[in-house]
């Protein structure tokens, strides 16, 4: 398996070096406001006694005590933030500074998985597509409509609008779809503006090129029985919230026949679980159902809404001014 235990001990070595990053960054934060507000300081110090001797007076048996120190330490804390805001800082100055404010770069809210740590996963298992330096590059906001004139712009305008509104509506409203058009007309180019998108607000998401998908098929007809098989990757394929496959109809395979049987598999167990599916392609219709089963493109037909992306190789075009 991809995923082994060395690989998530890295993925967990990772998580506390962010940590640590933000331990460090915080003690930095302190010591610059103690430098410049003494009287932070002091209402630090003063929390500290509070306490102190509340936890002294509780074992006592003072059962008020806690309650009493509370109202204390909150008022003190407000005094704090005052001070932050008066000097030119924001409240949250001295807050620690995670990646991930949901589990706080530990990877687990309680003993389940964050979506974080889940993605990471999925990153290991497909580690070859080397997606987050696309994703960096290639979003909704690097994204540009001047590559594009006449019915092209307008037709770009609209397809803009759909992926928008597919990431918009993700969380109610199950949909599949079909990008297809000429080399270098932007299909990739929206998928990873997509997959950055839901990267971002916390889904797991399989991104992967149509030569990577239909290893892991042959793997998993030919040599599921064999240590080098990976059956995570396999399974994930089934189970993330989105799957993009792109560039389908790039793959080269000896048994065209059993693989693209697998590949109707995991796209009518998807189309079942309501788990989203985007796929991109440089064929036509006709192409495709050359290509693959009647069953699988008719699939493909009746439960995904289909794009065509005209204009230019925008590439080419780039290549060109730069």
């Amino acid at each position: 398996m991809t995923y082994s235990k060395a690989v998530f001990h890295e993925i967990m070595q990772g998580y506390e070096k962010r940590r640590n990053e933000a331990a460090r960054l915080q003690r930095n934060r302190k010591a610059e406001i103690y430098d410049k507000i003494s009287a932070y300081r002091l209402l630090d110090h003063q929390i500290a006694d509070l306490s102190a001797a509340a936890a002294e007076r509780s074992i006592l048996g003072d059962t008020l005590a806690a309650s009493k120190a509370k109202s204390g330490i909150s008022a003190l804390t407000e005094q704090k933030k005052a001070l932050l805001i008066q000097n030119g800082y924001p409240d949250t100055y001295l807050d620690p500074v995670y990646n991930c404010p949901d589990c706080k770069d530990t990877g687990y809210i309680g003993t389940e998985k964050c979506h974080c740590l889940k993605q990471r996963i999925i990153d290991a298992v497909y580690r070859r597509s080397n997606i987050y330096p696309k994703l960096n590059e290639e979003n909704f906001n690097t994204f540009s409509f001047d590559y594009f004139t006449g019915t092209a712009l307008e037709e770009m305008k609209q397809i803009y609008k759909i992926c928008r509104h597919f990431v918009d509506e993700f969380a109610n409203i199950y949909k599949n779809m079909l990008f297809y058009g000429e080399v270098g007309s932007g299909k990739t180019f929206l998928s990873n503006c997509i997959a950055k998108a839901l990267i971002d607000q916390g889904y797991s998401v399989v991104y992967i090129t149509a030569p990577e998908l239909f290893n892991i098929l042959n793997d998993h007809v030919f040599r599921r029985n064999t240590s080098s098989y990976d059956e995570e990757a396999y399974h994930i394929l089934f189970t993330s919230p989105l799957l993009i496959i792109d560039d389908l109809g790039t793959e080269v395979t000896n048994s065209a026949t059993m693989v693209s049987s697998e590949l109707f598999e995991i796209l009518n167990e998807r189309d079942i679980a309501h788990h989203s599916t985007i796929i991109s392609s440089n064929l036509s219709f006709d192409q495709l159902k050359d290509n693959y089963s009647e069953r699988s493109f008719s699939r493909l037909l009746g439960n995904y809404e289909t794009i065509r992306f005209n204009g230019n190789d925008i590439r080419l075009m780039k290549r060109r001014q730069s």
